[in-house]
Protein backbone atom coordinates (compact mmCIF):
# COMPACT_ATOMS: atom_id res chain seq x y z
CA UNK A 1 0.00 0.00 0.00
CA UNK A 2 2.72 2.32 1.61
CA UNK A 3 4.79 1.48 -2.26
CA UNK A 4 1.50 2.30 -4.11
CA UNK A 5 0.60 5.75 -2.60
CA UNK A 6 4.25 6.59 -3.34
CA UNK A 7 4.10 6.13 -6.91
CA UNK A 8 1.33 8.25 -7.68
CA UNK A 9 0.41 11.62 -7.06
CA UNK A 10 -2.44 12.18 -4.30
CA UNK A 11 -4.83 14.91 -3.12
CA UNK A 12 -5.90 15.38 0.64
CA UNK A 13 -9.90 13.78 1.28
CA UNK A 14 -11.96 13.01 3.78
CA UNK A 15 -13.18 9.57 4.56
CA UNK A 16 -17.76 10.21 4.92
CA UNK A 17 -17.86 6.97 6.52
CA UNK A 18 -15.56 7.53 9.41
CA UNK A 19 -13.62 10.76 8.83
CA UNK A 20 -10.00 9.59 8.44
CA UNK A 21 -8.16 11.77 5.83
CA UNK A 22 -7.22 9.64 3.01
CA UNK A 23 -5.10 10.31 -0.30
CA UNK A 24 -7.29 9.78 -3.43
CA UNK A 25 -5.61 7.68 -5.75
CA UNK A 26 -4.95 9.63 -9.36
CA UNK A 27 -4.88 6.29 -10.99
CA UNK A 28 -8.87 5.95 -10.05
CA UNK A 29 -9.91 6.30 -13.82
CA UNK A 30 -7.37 3.16 -14.46
CA UNK A 31 -9.53 0.96 -12.22
CA UNK A 32 -12.97 0.07 -11.29
CA UNK A 33 -14.91 1.13 -8.57
CA UNK A 34 -15.01 -2.11 -6.49
CA UNK A 35 -10.70 -1.65 -6.44
CA UNK A 36 -11.04 1.79 -5.92
CA UNK A 37 -13.88 1.33 -3.12
CA UNK A 38 -11.48 -1.51 -1.80
CA UNK A 39 -8.26 0.68 -1.69
CA UNK A 40 -9.90 3.20 0.32
CA UNK A 41 -11.37 0.71 2.79
CA UNK A 42 -8.27 -0.76 3.46
CA UNK A 43 -6.47 2.71 3.89
CA UNK A 44 -8.90 4.26 6.25
CA UNK A 45 -10.00 1.43 8.52
CA UNK A 46 -7.47 -0.86 7.89
CA UNK A 47 -4.23 1.61 7.95
CA UNK A 48 -5.66 3.69 10.49
CA UNK A 49 -7.88 1.71 12.73
CA UNK A 50 -11.26 3.55 13.23
CA UNK A 51 -13.11 0.74 11.72
CA UNK A 52 -14.17 -2.53 13.04
CA UNK A 53 -12.07 -5.35 11.64
CA UNK A 54 -15.42 -7.66 11.07
CA UNK A 55 -16.98 -4.68 9.87
CA UNK A 56 -13.89 -4.24 7.07
CA UNK A 57 -13.56 -7.73 5.93
CA UNK A 58 -17.51 -7.81 5.42
CA UNK A 59 -17.01 -4.26 3.52
CA UNK A 60 -14.14 -5.97 1.25
CA UNK A 61 -16.28 -9.66 0.61
CA UNK A 62 -19.17 -7.20 -0.25
CA UNK A 63 -16.78 -5.53 -2.77
CA UNK A 64 -15.67 -8.50 -4.35
CA UNK A 65 -19.18 -9.97 -4.13
CA UNK A 66 -21.08 -9.83 -7.73
CA UNK A 67 -23.89 -7.96 -8.04
CA UNK A 68 -26.08 -10.23 -10.25
CA UNK A 69 -25.32 -13.49 -8.66
CA UNK A 70 -24.30 -12.09 -5.07
CA UNK A 71 -21.40 -15.04 -5.47
CA UNK A 72 -17.92 -14.33 -6.11
CA UNK A 73 -16.87 -12.23 -9.04
CA UNK A 74 -15.61 -14.87 -11.58
CA UNK A 75 -13.76 -13.88 -14.44
CA UNK A 76 -14.80 -10.10 -13.33
CA UNK A 77 -15.90 -7.68 -16.76
CA UNK A 78 -15.34 -3.78 -15.88
CA UNK A 79 -17.80 -1.36 -17.85
CA UNK A 80 -18.39 2.11 -19.52
CA UNK A 81 -19.62 3.37 -15.66
CA UNK A 82 -17.02 2.03 -13.26
CA UNK A 83 -19.15 -1.24 -12.14
CA UNK A 84 -18.16 -4.70 -12.63
CA UNK A 85 -20.32 -8.08 -12.78
CA UNK A 86 -19.39 -11.24 -13.38
CA UNK A 87 -18.84 -12.07 -17.67
CA UNK A 88 -21.28 -14.66 -17.63
CA UNK A 89 -23.96 -12.69 -15.31
CA UNK A 90 -23.53 -9.78 -17.57
CA UNK A 91 -23.81 -11.69 -20.84
CA UNK A 92 -26.94 -13.46 -19.51
CA UNK A 93 -28.63 -10.57 -18.45
CA UNK A 94 -28.07 -8.68 -21.66
CA UNK A 95 -28.71 -11.64 -24.17
CA UNK A 96 -31.53 -11.07 -26.87
CA UNK A 97 -31.56 -13.98 -28.77
CA UNK A 98 -31.50 -13.82 -32.55
CA UNK A 99 -30.33 -9.87 -31.55
CA UNK A 100 -26.51 -8.30 -32.46
CA UNK A 101 -27.26 -5.34 -31.44
CA UNK A 102 -24.18 -2.52 -30.12
CA UNK A 103 -27.30 -0.23 -28.40
CA UNK A 104 -30.09 -0.02 -25.91
CA UNK A 105 -27.70 -1.43 -23.21
CA UNK A 106 -27.19 0.14 -19.21
CA UNK A 107 -25.78 -0.72 -16.34
CA UNK A 108 -27.56 -3.37 -13.96
CA UNK A 109 -27.09 -0.89 -10.93
CA UNK A 110 -27.02 2.73 -12.11
CA UNK A 111 -28.71 2.26 -15.43
CA UNK A 112 -25.99 4.43 -17.10
CA UNK A 113 -25.80 3.62 -20.79
CA UNK A 114 -22.86 1.40 -22.20
CA UNK A 115 -21.70 0.05 -25.24
CA UNK A 116 -21.05 -4.06 -24.53
CA UNK A 117 -18.21 -3.71 -26.68
CA UNK A 118 -16.33 -1.48 -24.35
CA UNK A 119 -16.25 -4.81 -21.80
CA UNK A 120 -12.73 -4.99 -20.70
CA UNK A 121 -11.42 -7.52 -18.07
CA UNK A 122 -10.51 -6.67 -14.46
CA UNK A 123 -7.49 -8.74 -13.88
CA UNK A 124 -6.64 -6.50 -10.56
CA UNK A 125 -9.97 -7.25 -8.93
CA UNK A 126 -9.92 -11.17 -10.20
CA UNK A 127 -6.69 -11.17 -8.33
CA UNK A 128 -8.67 -9.65 -5.37
CA UNK A 129 -11.12 -12.16 -5.48
CA UNK A 130 -8.60 -15.08 -5.13
CA UNK A 131 -7.19 -13.38 -2.32
CA UNK A 132 -9.85 -13.03 -0.63
CA UNK A 133 -11.77 -16.98 -1.55
CA UNK A 134 -7.87 -18.17 0.52
CA UNK A 135 -9.00 -16.80 3.53
CA UNK A 136 -12.14 -18.80 3.90
CA UNK A 137 -14.72 -15.90 3.34
CA UNK A 138 -17.75 -15.96 1.16
CA UNK A 139 -20.34 -13.48 0.41
CA UNK A 140 -23.31 -12.90 2.58
CA UNK A 141 -21.35 -14.73 5.37
CA UNK A 142 -21.81 -12.04 7.93
CA UNK A 143 -19.06 -11.99 10.27
CA UNK A 144 -20.33 -10.56 13.21
CA UNK A 145 -23.22 -12.99 12.99
CA UNK A 146 -21.38 -15.81 14.21
CA UNK A 147 -22.51 -14.86 18.16
CA UNK A 148 -26.06 -15.25 19.07
CA UNK A 149 -26.81 -10.98 19.90
CA UNK A 150 -29.29 -11.90 22.77
CA UNK A 151 -27.31 -14.28 24.57
CA UNK A 152 -23.86 -13.13 23.44
CA UNK A 153 -22.91 -17.02 22.66
CA UNK A 154 -21.63 -18.88 20.00
CA UNK A 155 -24.07 -19.70 17.23
CA UNK A 156 -23.50 -23.79 16.86
CA UNK A 157 -26.76 -25.35 17.07
CA UNK A 158 -29.45 -25.82 13.97
CA UNK A 159 -33.04 -26.06 14.53
CA UNK A 160 -34.74 -28.84 12.08
CA UNK A 161 -38.05 -27.19 12.58
CA UNK A 162 -37.30 -23.87 11.59
CA UNK A 163 -34.19 -24.42 9.60
CA UNK A 164 -32.32 -21.34 11.84
CA UNK A 165 -29.08 -21.77 13.59
CA UNK A 166 -28.86 -20.84 17.21
CA UNK A 167 -27.20 -21.16 20.42
CA UNK A 168 -27.28 -23.41 23.07
CA UNK A 169 -29.69 -20.82 25.09
CA UNK A 170 -31.84 -20.35 22.27
CA UNK A 171 -31.86 -24.65 22.26
CA UNK A 172 -33.28 -23.94 25.47
CA UNK A 173 -35.92 -20.93 25.25
CA UNK A 174 -39.79 -22.41 24.91
CA UNK A 175 -39.66 -21.23 21.57
CA UNK A 176 -36.88 -23.66 20.61
CA UNK A 177 -37.18 -26.66 23.30
CA UNK A 178 -40.01 -28.69 21.98
CA UNK A 179 -38.03 -28.83 18.70
CA UNK A 180 -34.95 -31.13 17.09
CA UNK A 181 -32.00 -28.82 17.35
CA UNK A 182 -28.88 -30.83 16.78
CA UNK A 183 -25.07 -29.54 16.09
CA UNK A 184 -24.75 -27.97 12.78
CA UNK A 185 -22.11 -30.55 11.84
CA UNK A 186 -24.52 -33.45 12.21
CA UNK A 187 -27.16 -31.88 9.50
CA UNK A 188 -24.01 -30.71 7.33
CA UNK A 189 -24.35 -33.90 5.15
CA UNK A 190 -27.67 -34.35 5.35
CA UNK A 191 -28.56 -30.97 4.14
CA UNK A 192 -25.47 -31.37 1.24
CA UNK A 193 -27.56 -34.45 0.09
CA UNK A 194 -30.85 -31.86 -0.04
CA UNK A 195 -29.05 -29.31 -1.88
CA UNK A 196 -28.11 -31.51 -4.14
CA UNK A 197 -30.87 -33.32 -5.20
CA UNK A 198 -32.33 -29.64 -5.49
CA UNK A 199 -29.99 -28.77 -7.67
CA UNK A 200 -30.82 -31.55 -9.64
CA UNK A 201 -34.41 -30.87 -10.17
CA UNK A 202 -33.52 -27.21 -11.17
CA UNK A 203 -31.03 -28.46 -13.49
CA UNK A 204 -34.03 -30.42 -14.67
CA UNK A 205 -36.58 -27.64 -15.14
CA UNK A 206 -33.36 -25.96 -16.34
CA UNK A 207 -33.15 -28.55 -19.10
CA UNK A 208 -36.84 -28.50 -20.37
CA UNK A 209 -36.73 -24.91 -20.06
CA UNK A 210 -34.28 -24.84 -22.55
CA UNK A 211 -35.84 -27.95 -25.01
CA UNK A 212 -39.29 -25.51 -24.90
CA UNK A 213 -37.03 -22.84 -26.20
CA UNK A 214 -35.56 -24.37 -28.46
CA UNK A 215 -39.03 -25.64 -29.66
CA UNK A 216 -40.58 -22.17 -29.54
CA UNK A 217 -37.53 -20.60 -32.11
CA UNK A 218 -38.15 -23.81 -34.39
CA UNK A 219 -42.17 -22.69 -34.19
CA UNK A 220 -41.59 -19.53 -34.74
CA UNK A 221 -38.84 -20.09 -37.98
CA UNK A 222 -41.57 -22.63 -39.50
CA UNK A 223 -44.13 -19.99 -39.11
CA UNK A 224 -42.31 -17.54 -40.56
CA UNK A 225 -41.14 -19.78 -43.42
CA UNK A 226 -45.42 -20.39 -43.95
CA UNK A 227 -45.88 -17.05 -43.99
CA UNK A 228 -43.77 -16.24 -46.60
CA UNK A 229 -45.05 -19.57 -48.78
CA UNK A 230 -48.49 -18.29 -48.66
CA UNK A 231 -47.50 -14.28 -49.46
CA UNK A 232 -45.78 -16.21 -52.46
CA UNK A 233 -48.28 -18.40 -53.24
CA UNK A 234 -51.27 -15.65 -53.31
CA UNK A 235 -48.67 -13.51 -55.99
CA UNK A 236 -48.16 -16.18 -58.22
CA UNK A 237 -51.50 -17.39 -58.41
CA UNK A 238 -52.95 -14.11 -58.91
CA UNK A 239 -50.57 -13.27 -61.45
CA UNK A 240 -51.22 -16.88 -63.27
CA UNK A 241 -54.99 -16.03 -63.74
CA UNK A 242 -54.22 -13.01 -64.89
CA UNK A 243 -51.48 -14.50 -67.21
CA UNK A 244 -53.94 -17.21 -68.40
CA UNK A 245 -57.26 -15.01 -68.04
CA UNK A 246 -55.49 -12.80 -70.79
CA UNK A 247 -56.14 -15.06 -73.59
CA UNK A 248 -59.72 -15.46 -72.70
CA UNK A 249 -60.88 -11.60 -71.86
CA UNK A 250 -58.65 -8.51 -70.42
CA UNK A 251 -58.86 -9.00 -66.25
CA UNK A 252 -60.04 -6.17 -64.48
CA UNK A 253 -59.30 -4.46 -61.07
CA UNK A 254 -61.40 -7.30 -59.32
CA UNK A 255 -58.30 -9.09 -59.28
CA UNK A 256 -55.79 -5.87 -57.64
CA UNK A 257 -58.55 -5.64 -55.00
CA UNK A 258 -58.70 -9.36 -53.90
CA UNK A 259 -55.01 -9.84 -54.05
CA UNK A 260 -54.73 -6.56 -51.60
CA UNK A 261 -57.20 -7.89 -49.82
CA UNK A 262 -55.31 -11.60 -49.43
CA UNK A 263 -52.19 -9.93 -48.63
CA UNK A 264 -53.21 -7.77 -45.85
CA UNK A 265 -55.33 -10.64 -43.98
CA UNK A 266 -52.19 -12.52 -44.20
CA UNK A 267 -50.03 -9.62 -42.90
CA UNK A 268 -52.46 -9.50 -40.01
CA UNK A 269 -52.37 -12.78 -39.23
CA UNK A 270 -48.74 -12.95 -39.07
CA UNK A 271 -48.83 -9.91 -36.74
CA UNK A 272 -50.81 -11.52 -34.76
CA UNK A 273 -49.40 -14.90 -34.12
CA UNK A 274 -45.86 -14.07 -33.58
CA UNK A 275 -46.79 -11.88 -31.53
CA UNK A 276 -48.23 -14.48 -29.10
CA UNK A 277 -44.67 -16.55 -30.43
CA UNK A 278 -42.92 -13.87 -29.13
CA UNK A 279 -44.56 -13.89 -25.57
CA UNK A 280 -44.02 -17.24 -25.10
CA UNK A 281 -40.76 -17.22 -25.75
CA UNK A 282 -39.48 -14.13 -23.91
CA UNK A 283 -41.34 -15.81 -20.85
CA UNK A 284 -39.21 -18.96 -21.27
CA UNK A 285 -36.06 -16.54 -21.41
CA UNK A 286 -37.26 -14.77 -17.87
CA UNK A 287 -37.66 -18.10 -16.41
CA UNK A 288 -34.00 -19.89 -17.71
CA UNK A 289 -32.55 -16.49 -16.21
CA UNK A 290 -34.18 -17.24 -12.40
CA UNK A 291 -33.70 -20.73 -12.87
CA UNK A 292 -30.08 -20.02 -13.74
CA UNK A 293 -29.21 -17.50 -10.70
CA UNK A 294 -31.27 -20.12 -8.64
CA UNK A 295 -28.32 -22.94 -9.53
CA UNK A 296 -25.93 -20.59 -8.87
CA UNK A 297 -26.93 -19.77 -5.70
CA UNK A 298 -27.16 -23.51 -4.99
CA UNK A 299 -24.05 -24.40 -6.23
CA UNK A 300 -22.30 -21.72 -4.68
CA UNK A 301 -24.20 -22.35 -0.79
CA UNK A 302 -22.76 -25.87 -1.27
CA UNK A 303 -19.30 -25.05 -1.26
CA UNK A 304 -19.44 -22.85 1.53
CA UNK A 305 -18.37 -23.87 5.47
CA UNK A 306 -21.43 -25.45 6.87
CA UNK A 307 -21.88 -22.31 9.06
CA UNK A 308 -22.96 -20.36 5.91
CA UNK A 309 -24.16 -23.30 4.21
CA UNK A 310 -26.80 -23.51 7.05
CA UNK A 311 -28.11 -20.05 7.46
CA UNK A 312 -30.88 -19.30 6.04
CA UNK A 313 -31.36 -22.95 4.10
CA UNK A 314 -34.53 -23.87 4.59
CA UNK A 315 -35.97 -20.99 3.16
CA UNK A 316 -33.56 -21.39 -0.23
CA UNK A 317 -35.06 -25.21 0.04
CA UNK A 318 -38.48 -24.56 -0.35
CA UNK A 319 -37.97 -21.64 -2.79
CA UNK A 320 -36.13 -24.81 -4.94
CA UNK A 321 -38.35 -27.55 -4.60
CA UNK A 322 -41.64 -25.53 -4.89
CA UNK A 323 -40.10 -24.00 -8.53
CA UNK A 324 -42.27 -25.49 -11.32
CA UNK A 325 -41.78 -24.32 -14.92
CA UNK A 326 -44.39 -22.97 -16.69
CA UNK A 327 -45.24 -24.27 -20.07
CA UNK A 328 -46.28 -21.78 -22.64
CA UNK A 329 -50.22 -21.22 -23.84
CA UNK A 330 -50.11 -23.36 -27.16
CA UNK A 331 -50.34 -21.21 -30.19
CA UNK A 332 -51.80 -22.69 -33.25
CA UNK A 333 -49.99 -22.57 -36.33
CA UNK A 334 -52.45 -23.03 -38.93
CA UNK A 335 -53.09 -20.44 -41.23
CA UNK A 336 -56.07 -19.14 -41.38
CA UNK A 337 -55.92 -17.16 -44.37
CA UNK A 338 -55.85 -19.36 -47.59
CA UNK A 339 -55.56 -18.95 -51.44
CA UNK A 340 -57.74 -18.93 -53.56
CA UNK A 341 -58.81 -17.05 -56.48
CA UNK A 342 -62.37 -17.21 -57.83
CA UNK A 343 -62.78 -18.55 -61.00
CA UNK A 344 -59.20 -20.31 -61.66
CA UNK A 345 -59.97 -23.45 -61.95
CA UNK A 346 -62.64 -22.73 -64.50
CA UNK A 347 -59.98 -21.48 -66.39
CA UNK A 348 -57.71 -24.61 -65.38
CA UNK A 349 -60.37 -26.50 -66.83
CA UNK A 350 -59.96 -25.32 -70.18
CA UNK A 351 -56.61 -27.47 -70.51
CA UNK A 352 -58.34 -30.60 -69.01
CA UNK A 353 -55.47 -33.81 -70.20
CA UNK A 354 -56.79 -37.19 -71.13
CA UNK A 355 -54.24 -38.59 -68.40
CA UNK A 356 -54.31 -42.07 -68.45
CA UNK A 357 -51.90 -44.94 -66.35
CA UNK A 358 -49.26 -47.01 -67.77
CA UNK A 359 -49.80 -50.59 -66.61
CA UNK A 360 -46.17 -51.41 -67.57
CA UNK A 361 -44.55 -48.41 -64.65
CA UNK A 362 -46.95 -50.02 -61.76
CA UNK A 363 -45.08 -51.82 -58.78
CA UNK A 364 -46.05 -55.58 -58.69
CA UNK A 365 -48.72 -55.03 -55.80
CA UNK A 366 -50.56 -52.10 -57.62
CA UNK A 367 -53.68 -53.36 -59.57
CA UNK A 368 -54.79 -50.96 -62.59
CA UNK A 369 -58.37 -50.77 -63.81
CA UNK A 370 -58.32 -51.74 -67.49
CA UNK A 371 -59.50 -48.55 -68.53
CA UNK A 372 -56.64 -47.08 -66.48
CA UNK A 373 -58.14 -44.60 -64.83
CA UNK A 374 -57.90 -46.28 -61.06
CA UNK A 375 -55.51 -47.55 -59.25
CA UNK A 376 -55.28 -49.42 -55.75
CA UNK A 377 -53.03 -51.63 -53.60
CA UNK A 378 -53.13 -55.18 -53.74
CA UNK A 379 -52.59 -57.77 -51.28
CA UNK A 380 -50.12 -59.58 -52.94
CA UNK A 381 -47.75 -59.11 -55.49
CA UNK A 382 -48.49 -60.39 -59.08
CA UNK A 383 -46.56 -61.81 -61.99
CA UNK A 384 -45.63 -59.45 -63.46
CA UNK A 385 -42.26 -58.86 -66.29
CA UNK A 386 -39.54 -57.37 -64.55
CA UNK A 387 -39.26 -54.54 -67.91
CA UNK A 388 -37.14 -51.34 -67.27
CA UNK A 389 -39.97 -48.86 -67.24
CA UNK A 390 -41.72 -50.50 -64.10
CA UNK A 391 -40.95 -49.27 -60.15
CA UNK A 392 -39.40 -52.34 -57.82
CA UNK A 393 -39.10 -51.03 -54.85
CA UNK A 394 -41.93 -48.28 -54.59
CA UNK A 395 -46.47 -48.56 -55.22
CA UNK A 396 -45.88 -45.74 -57.99
CA UNK A 397 -47.76 -46.10 -61.15
CA UNK A 398 -46.91 -43.21 -64.18
CA UNK A 399 -49.08 -41.69 -66.75
CA UNK A 400 -48.55 -43.20 -70.07
CA UNK A 401 -48.16 -39.58 -72.23
CA UNK A 402 -45.03 -37.43 -72.06
CA UNK A 403 -45.39 -33.84 -71.08
CA UNK A 404 -42.87 -31.63 -72.84
CA UNK A 405 -44.36 -29.15 -73.36
CA UNK A 406 -47.77 -26.85 -73.11
CA UNK A 407 -50.75 -26.58 -70.11
CA UNK A 408 -52.12 -29.46 -68.74
CA UNK A 409 -54.44 -30.04 -65.86
CA UNK A 410 -56.29 -32.74 -64.29
CA UNK A 411 -57.92 -33.92 -61.16
CA UNK A 412 -57.68 -37.11 -59.06
CA UNK A 413 -60.24 -38.42 -56.67
CA UNK A 414 -58.14 -39.35 -53.10
CA UNK A 415 -61.59 -39.85 -51.35
CA UNK A 416 -60.89 -40.38 -47.40
CA UNK A 417 -57.72 -42.19 -47.89
CA UNK A 418 -55.28 -42.00 -45.48
CA UNK A 419 -52.34 -42.07 -47.52
CA UNK A 420 -51.37 -41.46 -51.40
CA UNK A 421 -48.84 -39.11 -53.37
CA UNK A 422 -49.41 -37.27 -56.52
CA UNK A 423 -47.80 -35.22 -59.06
CA UNK A 424 -44.95 -35.29 -61.92
CA UNK A 425 -41.95 -36.60 -62.34
CA UNK A 426 -38.76 -36.81 -64.81
CA UNK A 427 -39.06 -39.37 -67.76
CA UNK A 428 -35.58 -41.05 -66.46
CA UNK A 429 -36.01 -41.47 -62.62
CA UNK A 430 -34.46 -44.55 -61.06
CA UNK A 431 -37.72 -46.97 -60.82
CA UNK A 432 -34.89 -49.81 -59.49
CA UNK A 433 -33.50 -48.19 -56.56
CA UNK A 434 -34.14 -46.30 -53.27
CA UNK A 435 -36.61 -42.77 -54.34
CA UNK A 436 -36.53 -39.36 -53.04
CA UNK A 437 -39.41 -37.31 -53.54
CA UNK A 438 -37.66 -33.77 -54.03
CA UNK A 439 -37.17 -31.67 -57.13
CA UNK A 440 -33.38 -32.56 -56.97
CA UNK A 441 -33.92 -35.87 -57.68
CA UNK A 442 -36.70 -35.78 -60.40
CA UNK A 443 -40.18 -35.92 -58.35
CA UNK A 444 -42.68 -32.92 -57.66
CA UNK A 445 -45.05 -34.33 -55.65
CA UNK A 446 -47.17 -33.48 -52.95
CA UNK A 447 -48.43 -36.82 -50.51
CA UNK A 448 -50.96 -37.36 -47.39
CA UNK A 449 -49.20 -39.60 -44.95
CA UNK A 450 -50.37 -40.59 -41.33
CA UNK A 451 -54.08 -39.31 -42.27
CA UNK A 452 -53.15 -35.68 -41.27
CA UNK A 453 -49.42 -35.08 -42.54
CA UNK A 454 -49.58 -32.83 -45.64
CA UNK A 455 -46.01 -32.17 -47.13
CA UNK A 456 -44.41 -31.02 -50.20
CA UNK A 457 -41.94 -33.60 -51.56
CA UNK A 458 -39.76 -34.81 -49.02
CA UNK A 459 -38.93 -32.89 -45.30
CA UNK A 460 -37.14 -29.94 -47.59
CA UNK A 461 -40.06 -28.11 -47.09
CA UNK A 462 -42.41 -27.87 -43.66
CA UNK A 463 -45.34 -29.50 -43.62
CA UNK A 464 -48.64 -27.77 -45.46
CA UNK A 465 -51.83 -26.31 -43.61
CA UNK A 466 -55.13 -27.31 -45.06
CA UNK A 467 -58.12 -26.66 -42.81
CA UNK A 468 -60.22 -28.54 -45.50
CA UNK A 469 -58.84 -32.00 -46.19
CA UNK A 470 -59.03 -32.31 -50.12
CA UNK A 471 -60.75 -35.51 -51.62
CA UNK A 472 -60.33 -34.06 -54.89
CA UNK A 473 -56.85 -32.91 -55.64
CA UNK A 474 -56.09 -30.60 -58.60
CA UNK A 475 -52.69 -30.87 -60.49
CA UNK A 476 -51.94 -27.92 -62.86
CA UNK A 477 -48.86 -28.26 -65.02
CA UNK A 478 -47.55 -25.47 -67.04
CA UNK A 479 -44.46 -25.94 -69.02
CA UNK A 480 -43.07 -23.52 -70.18
CA UNK A 481 -43.47 -21.55 -67.23
CA UNK A 482 -41.77 -24.08 -65.20
CA UNK A 483 -45.21 -24.27 -63.05
CA UNK A 484 -46.31 -26.86 -61.35
CA UNK A 485 -49.40 -26.19 -58.69
CA UNK A 486 -52.21 -28.39 -56.64
CA UNK A 487 -55.55 -27.68 -55.59
CA UNK A 488 -57.97 -28.04 -53.15
CA UNK A 489 -60.93 -29.08 -55.20
CA UNK A 490 -63.03 -30.09 -52.02
CA UNK A 491 -62.05 -26.27 -50.61
CA UNK A 492 -63.62 -24.33 -53.90
CA UNK A 493 -60.37 -25.01 -55.76
CA UNK A 494 -57.99 -22.98 -52.81
CA UNK A 495 -54.12 -23.40 -53.65
CA UNK A 496 -52.41 -26.46 -51.64
CA UNK A 497 -49.00 -25.79 -53.15
CA UNK A 498 -46.59 -24.33 -55.92
CA UNK A 499 -42.93 -25.77 -56.10
CA UNK A 500 -40.92 -22.99 -56.47
CA UNK A 501 -40.18 -22.52 -60.89
CA UNK A 502 -36.92 -23.65 -61.85
CA UNK A 503 -36.67 -25.42 -65.44
CA UNK A 504 -37.66 -28.78 -66.14
CA UNK A 505 -34.95 -30.63 -67.07
CA UNK A 506 -36.68 -32.53 -69.83
CA UNK A 507 -39.65 -34.84 -70.79
CA UNK A 508 -42.74 -35.70 -67.32
CA UNK A 509 -45.02 -37.60 -66.84
CA UNK A 510 -48.02 -37.47 -64.35
CA UNK A 511 -47.11 -39.80 -61.02
CA UNK A 512 -49.82 -41.37 -58.91
CA UNK A 513 -49.35 -43.79 -55.33
CA UNK A 514 -51.77 -44.75 -53.68
CA UNK A 515 -48.98 -46.29 -50.86
CA UNK A 516 -50.35 -49.18 -48.50
CA UNK A 517 -53.87 -50.70 -47.76
CA UNK A 518 -53.43 -49.70 -43.93
CA UNK A 519 -56.91 -49.63 -41.98
CA UNK A 520 -60.35 -49.18 -43.42
CA UNK A 521 -59.58 -45.73 -44.90
CA UNK A 522 -56.93 -46.91 -47.21
CA UNK A 523 -58.27 -49.22 -49.05
CA UNK A 524 -60.02 -46.96 -52.09
CA UNK A 525 -58.65 -46.51 -55.20
CA UNK A 526 -57.01 -43.23 -56.41
CA UNK A 527 -59.23 -42.62 -59.37
CA UNK A 528 -58.31 -39.58 -62.31
CA UNK A 529 -61.60 -38.09 -62.64
CA UNK A 530 -63.25 -36.45 -65.97
CA UNK A 531 -63.97 -32.91 -66.68
CA UNK A 532 -66.13 -33.24 -69.48
CA UNK A 533 -69.42 -31.81 -69.43
CA UNK A 534 -68.78 -31.05 -65.18
CA UNK A 535 -70.71 -28.09 -64.31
Amino acid sequence: MRQLLLSVTTYSYYCSRCSSPFSLICVSSLLSLQCLRLVLFMFCGGVTGTMDPAALMEAVVEEVACPICMTFLKEPVSIDCGHSFCHSCLSGLWEVPGESQNWGYSCPLCRAPIQPRNLRPNWQLANVVEKVRRLGLHPGMGLRADVCEPHREQLKMFCKEDGLIVCEACSQSPEHQAHSVVPMEDVAWDYKWKLHEALEHLRKEQEDAWKLEVGERKRTANWKIQVETRKQSIIWEFEKYRRLLKKKQPPGRRLEVEAAAALASLEQEEGETMQKLELNHEALIQQSRVLWRMIAELEERSQRPVRWMLQGIQEVLNRSKSWSLQRPEPVSLELKTDCRVLGLREILKTYAADVRLDPDTAYSRLIVSEDRKCVRYGDTKQKLPDNPERFYRYNIVLGSQCISSGRHYWEVEVGDRSEWGLGVCKENVDRKEVVFLSPHYGFWVIRLRKGNEYRAGTDEYPLLSLPVPPRRVGVFLDYEAHDISFYNVTDNGSHIFTFPHYPFPGRLLPYFSPCYSIGANNTAPLAICSLDGED
